[in-house]
């Protein structure tokens, strides 16, 4: 029909519903049977003359073989897939093939592949038709992430979108049309989402994937006056309840509080959580064997060990760079300043908001200089507009104003807020001792910068451990630090500063909050590209984004005071497909009371997650400085004790004599860091004993068998190469190797010249078209290869098609053989039905038609000597094609390669094998004749 191969998919009256099997699409179309014409889908027989060469026949059948949308692999998804999944990362598609709803929280650590999981799921329900409306729900800054992760390892073409897409998309529908029923594979971000939920879930959807959806968990009882969280949840909610299959991604599915953490599993399925006067309760052994995967990096790595198999992650090389302050005392005397005014706010002590501007001013400190001049700066200008407020209530208002809205969750958003803030120190005494900071301050020139200083003297070092990535990743808390550093690293490259000849030529790229997720998108891409390059980013990327092709460096310009930001910085370079063995991450940190004392806090309370919990990742390596900290008769800690007595040092809480109530008090993040570490043992409790961690006893050998099998049905790159070469070369083109492995294609034949341009890398090995983004990877979905694939099939509709029928000699047969390569196809009565291919090869003697078990020795080896004349071969295929029983004979074999299939689907479990087991024939075509004859003796 309408010049394409379809598939009935049902009948009603005159309406039937079809989907095309060429791979063009794999939607699902209505007819009406009185307005197409439609004729058997059947090959039609070989004529007898249509003789060609073994070269030929073998192009024909590559073409067949890779025109199998529906084979009778195991895995159907992979038949459209450059995802090269590892076995660990097969386990949630085992468990969404075991069920008839798939409802599954993936929960592996950061960086093993989260997206790649939820694709093979996702690929495997369209595959199987169990899915065709997909709606995936992410934060704004993973919307094109997705779509490129989805379009190049699974080639599903999805649409975002989003308040400044949508005119664009609505132009182009129908009046009346939704942009939401218009397409099947659709990428919104949560936040648009949430306030539209009756406009987007009035269409069906299939499946709905939601990434990182620890944030559209319910509020903590606590916090339910946080209305955009409320929103998210209310959403996520009626979006799960609203489709068949869900799938939620989280790498932290637990905040500490069991009713946040309880609501993911009430999506999934209501009954998996029981509400009791003490709280929810969550059903652990139905959770576990149905609804969670859940596993750390350690126990997959472990699995790998077991099975003496290299692990798919790089080792990490982690340390801190301790900085000296005595080789630089400009630096040194500015922090002892700042401790003093520090030790001021400390002092006055009747307002929350003198402690957080003290620590904030501290941590723009040990970020850089500039910052915290800009800081100074800022403060300066708040007071001098409060010494203008005469009377006593005005600056009370303005302190409470000010103290009410200190901290956004957003380290700049916080910077500014504590800029402004209104301390209750004099205004005259404070401008004072600012003034005397930013006399400080302004001494400590780049070439008396500290820790700019070390990075210029880090930088070339981490660039030479990795010759082939020669680009490092620095991350900053502040924008301010990332502007100084930007400048200063520009100025380095440039050459005009000759004490750092080893970056001289070095490309420089910043990222921060203030752009465009396009702009984004490009310096990353410039960035991926440069042979010498420094990417320096705030924490607007530390969650989410994939750097692992970019880069294998990292450094830290400072502590962020929290492990997990820590790790999710980490997390960027050090995950699942990084390409190089090892990846470095290095921590600048001041032998400064205070960056010592942080270092210390994280670590120690770190170590106790570890110890007690199991499931903190390590993120800091270098012991000594801490050794010397938590030593009880450490000189160094006993220096520490004498400055902190004699108001040198203000971090409060650094030692368990001291009072916890005043670690919570000194910053937002270190209070929420506290909080879990010190005082909330029974969150991390909760954590531990509610979380799944560990899922080793899932068996993956049977799985592993699938997906060899899967791998070699679908056909191996190296038979994908060479099929695309030659069918090349038949239409007169050709192709151009270069030495590292990639080709282009000149001149291009005009049958193919919409599908490749001449300038144009090109790859058939799948790791490579991974790591290099300029690099473009032919597979079975590729538009070259579908154009190559339907140019030989057409030619395979017509009888007098050359290459249907050969004849080739051997040596190792006494009698003439036949065989046939039949292309059957089957209905696996799943819910819905799916359809299943195969091409088989068939062997029998001519002279009695005796079948021989295996034809392959027939195919393959060393041809023998001679050559069969072509009137005899044509005479022996007309009695073939001629034969009554070759009908009747096709038949009988379907039947019974039915009854195989579903035997091999059945042995790997009936839940796996999911309807798969249940096999009908359904039709048996001749694609090619071989006919082989014996060596003649000379």
């Amino acid at each position: 029909m309408r010049e394409r191969l379809w598939r009935v998919d049902y009948l009603d009256g005159d309406i039937f519903g079809a989907t095309a099997l060429d791979g063009r699409d794999n939607q699902a179309h209505r007819f009406h049977r009185g307005l197409e014409r439609l004729d058997e889908g059947a090959l039609p027989l070989p004529a007898p003359e249509a003789v060609g060469d073994q070269r030929q026949q073998d192009l024909l059948l590559d073409a067949q073989r890779f025109s199998l949308l529906h084979g009778t692999a195991p895995i159907l998804g992979l038949q459209r897939s450059r995802a090269i999944p590892t076995d660990y990362q097969i386990v949630p598609l085992l468990m969404a093939l075991g069920s008839e709803q798939v409802r599954l929280l993936i929960a592996d650590d950061v960086g093993t592949g989260k997206t790649i999981e939820a694709g093979l799921v996702a690929s495997e329900l369209m595959a199987r038709g169990r899915a065709r409306r997909v709606l995936i729900v992410v934060p704004a800054n993973l919307r094109e992430q997705w779509r490129d992760a989805l379009d190049h390892f699974f080639h599903i073409d999805a649409t975002i979108v989003s308040g400044n897409l949508l005119p664009a998309l609505e132009r182009k529908l129908l009046p009346g049309k939704s942009v939401w029923s218009a397409h099947d594979v659709v990428i919104a971000s949560i936040d648009y989402l949430k306030t539209r939920t009756q406009q987007v879930l009035a269409y069906p959807w299939d499946l709905v994937v939601i990434d990182e959806a620890h944030l559209c968990a319910m509020p903590h009882t606590l916090h339910r006056d946080q209305q955009p969280d409320m929103e998210r949840w209310q959403f996520a909610q009626a979006a799960a309840a609203a489709a068949r299959h869900l799938l939620l991604l989280t790498a932290t599915p637990h905040n500490g509080y069991t009713d946040s953490y309880a609501s993911l599993f009430r999506m999934l399925d209501a009954t998996l959580v029981h509400d009791t006067p003490d709280g929810p309760v969550i059903d652990r052994d139905r959770a576990r064997a149905h609804h969670v995967v859940q596993r750390q990096r350690r126990d997959i790595e472990a699995w790998y060990e077991q099975r003496g198999v290299t692990s798919p992650f790089p080792k990490r090389r982690a340390d801190e760079q301790i900085i000296e302050l005595a080789k630089y005392p400009d630096m040194r005397l500015l922090l002892e300043g700042l401790h003093r005014y520090a030790e001021d706010l400390y002092g006055a002590g009747t307002a929350p908001v003198d402690r957080w501007i003290a620590a904030h001013l501290q941590k723009r400190a040990l970020s850089s200089p500039y910052a915290l001049r800009k800081s100074v700066e800022n403060r300066v200008k708040t007071l001098r507009k409060q010494a203008a407020v005469t009377t006593t209530k005005q600056v009370a208002v303005a302190r409470e104003a000010t103290s009410d809205q200190l901290f956004t969750e957003n380290d700049e958003g916080d910077a500014a807020n504590l800029d402004r803030a209104a301390s209750t120190l004099q205004t005259a005494h404070e401008l004072a001792r600012l003034e005397e900071i930013a006399a400080a301050a302004k001494k400590v020139t780049p070439p008396k910068d500290p820790k700019l200083q070390e990075l210029f003297r880090l930088l070339p070092e981490r660039m030479a451990a990795h010759p082939d990535t020669a680009r490092v990743l620095v991350f900053t808390k502040f924008k301010d630090t990332l502007d100084y550093l930007a400048d200063r690293l520009e100025h380095a490259a440039s050459g005009r500063n000759k004490k750092t000849p080893a970056l001289h030529g070095a490309a420089v790229f910043a990222i921060h909050g203030q752009m465009s997720l396009a702009q984004r998108s490009e310096t990353f891409a410039a960035f991926e590209r440069a042979p010498k390059a420094v990417l320096v980013a705030t924490d607007c990327i530390s969650e989410g984004l994939n750097l692992q092709r970019a880069c294998a460096e990292l450094v830290h310009y400072e502590l962020p005071w929290n492990p997990n930001r820590l790790e999710q910085r980490n997390g960027r370079i050090d995950r699942f497909q990084q390409k190089e063995p090892f990846v470095g991450i290095r921590t600048l940190v001041y032998d400064d009371p205070l960056d010592a004392a942080l270092l210390y806090l994280i670590d120690t309370k770190a170590q106790q997650m570890r110890a007690d919990y199991g499931f903190v990742p390590p993120f800091l390596a270098n012991s000594d400085i801490l050794l010397h900290l938590s030593d009880p008769g450490s000189a160094y800690r006993a220096s520490l004790q004498e400055k902190r007595r004699h108001g040198q040092m203000a971090i409060p809480g650094l030692f368990a004599e001291e009072a916890d109530a005043d670690l919570t008090e000194l910053d937002s993040e270190l209070a929420r860091l506290a909080e879990a570490n010190i005082s909330g043992t029974d969150r991390l409790d909760k954590m531990r004993v509610e979380s799944f961690y560990g899922q080793s006893d899932i068996d993956l050998a049977t799985i592993e068998t699938a997906l060899s099998r899967s791998r070699d049905e679908i056909g191996s790159a190296q038979r994908i190469a060479a099929f695309t070469r030659a069918c090349i070369r038949e239409l007169q083109g050709d192709v151009a190797e270069h030495t590292d492995g990639t080709f282009t294609i000149h001149p291009i034949p005009g049958e193919i010249a919409d599908t490749v341009t001449a300038r144009e890398r090109y790859t058939f090995d799948p790791v490579a078209g991974i790591d290099d983004a300029e690099v473009d990877m032919i597979d079975l979905a590729h538009p070259l290869m579908r154009r190559l694939i339907d140019l030989t099939l057409d030619k395979a509709q017509l009888p007098e098609c050359t290459g249907r029928i050969t004849g080739r000699i051997s040596p190792n047969i006494d009698a003439a053989h036949l065989v046939l390569h039949v292309l059957f196809r089957y209905v696996a009565r799943g819910n819905p039905p799916v359809l299943l291919e195969e091409i088989v090869p068939l062997a029998y003697r001519l002279s009695d038609g005796s079948p021989v078990p295996d034809p392959w020795p027939l195919l393959t080896g060393p041809g023998g000597a001679g050559q069969q004349y072509r009137d005899d071969l044509i005479e022996d295929a007309r009695d073939v094609l001629r034969d009554p029983d070759l009908r009747p004979r096709l038949d009988r074999l379907a039947a019974a390669r039915a009854r195989t299939v579903a035997e091999h689907h059945a042995g790997l479990s009936a839940e796996w094998a999911n309807g798969l087991d249940d096999v009908e024939a359904t039709s048996a075509d001749l694609i090619a004749v071989t006919l082989v004859y014996p060596e003649v003796a000379p």
